[in-house]
């Protein structure tokens, strides 16, 4: 045994008994003290490429980082913004008609145009202002957008494209009027807190959600909402909505909460679901509200008059009313896949005088514990309004 120490000597014949230990489906001792030897770690992927999008290719006249406009300013031809210009309280930036307004991400912060004074960019029919991204396809978030922040001057938006904001505008405490403005491939197309509003003419596709409402005041006319997640949400404000179109929203088309709303004639068409009214007041007369994947309107403790509509050809029911003493008289409630009229609360509802395709009305009454009073019926399909 010479040549070896003590210790080599323990560990050869250890080494022995295990390799030659009978196969006895037990596990030799001191097995333990010999683990295998590891696995080698699977080789790490490769980071997947990060997504390269074109940028338009452009030559400002005026570029921006963070600055403050403290004076009177005007904006013509193509101009940058890389940073947060904020219009001062005392200040008016006017943009003049065929504007186009760039914003490129530099850095964390999103690119922004803040408005404490006033703005107004008044483009034309043939010659529109454009607030856009740098990008050639513009995506959501790509800058931040514009923001009125306590703005009661007389702002004024006509004949403008908004595109690739995470909110094309967001007026806070602030009123502004809005001629022919369109918000497209945004986050939240606008949103509006505390504000009074004037909206005609404009559109909105490709949104999350094309508008918002809180604790505001708007008067909007001739609006188109397709193609949105959501179509117009509001919470404690009031909307008075003429003429509209809200199609092809993948979910809820209008939807208010504690809202006194008034909305009249338009067309809410094929969206994820029609009108919803949650503890709200006022009226809808004269609208279509058609081929909605659930409903064409929703009442729960709303005391809204329903006059002149028409609700037909909707994937679920036509009319859902859940208590609140809302009426619905002088309408073609039809065709509907589940029931044309479900009261689901315990009150009764009165529905006379609807015309119901010339057949007897499809309606749920809860079990008997939601009557719904629909004598007379109409024998003929009311003239529209």
């Amino acid at each position: 045994m010479t040549g070896y120490s003590h210790f080599a000597i323990v560990g050869l014949l250890a080494a022995a008994l295990f390799i030659t230990a009978p196969a006895t489906g037990e596990t030799p001792a001191g097995a333990g003290l010999v683990p295998p030897a590891p696995a080698a770690p699977p080789a790490p992927r490769p980071a997947p490429e990060p997504v390269r999008r074109a940028e338009t290719a452009f030559s400002p006249a005026l570029v921006y980082g963070d600055r403050v406009l403290s004076e009177d300013t005007t904006w013509r031809g193509e101009v940058l913004i890389e940073g947060v210009v904020a219009v001062a309280p005392q200040a008016t930036l006017t943009v003049e008609p065929g504007t186009v307004v760039r914003f490129r991400r530099k850095g964390v912060q999103a690119p922004l145009l803040v408005v404490q004074g006033r703005i107004v960019a008044a483009g034309t029919r043939e010659t529109p202002v454009l607030f856009t991204s740098n990008f050639a396809a513009p995506a959501p978030g790509d800058w931040q957008g514009i923001l009125l922040l306590g703005s009661e001057k007389n702002n004024l938006l006509e004949n403008c494209r908004i595109e690739g904001a995470e909110s094309g505008i967001e007026a806070l405490f602030s009123s502004v009027t809005l001629k022919g403005v369109r918000a497209e491939h945004a986050g939240t197309g606008m949103k509006f807190q505390d504000a009074l509003v004037t909206m005609d003419a404009g559109g909105f596709s490709d949104c999350d959600t094309a508008l918002h409402f809180s604790d505001s005041e708007a008067t909007l006319r001739n609006l188109s909402l397709t193609g949105n997640r959501l179509g117009l949400t509001a919470l404690r404000s009031s909307i008075y909505l003429f003429e509209a179109n809200l199609s092809g929203n993948q979910g809820a088309a209008f939807s208010g909460d504690a809202c006194r709303v008034k909305i009249q004639g338009g067309a809410v068409l094929g969206n994820g679901s029609g009108v919803t009214l949650i503890g709200c007041q006022g009226s809808l007369t004269g609208a279509r509200l058609a081929k909605n994947r659930e409903y064409g309107l929703s009442l729960k403790e709303s005391r809204v008059r329903v006059t002149g509509n028409v609700i037909s050809g909707n994937g679920n029911n036509g009319v859902i009313a859940a208590d609140g003493g809302a009426v619905a008289w002088d309408n073609a409630i039809f065709e509907n896949a589940g029931y044309d009229l479900y009261n689901a609360g315990g009150e009764e509802f009165r529905a006379p005088g609807n015309w119901w395709g010339g057949m007897a009305p499809k309606i749920f009454d809860n079990g008997g514990r939601g009557r719904v009073l629909y004598a007379p019926v109409l024998g003929a399909r009311p003239q529209p309004r």
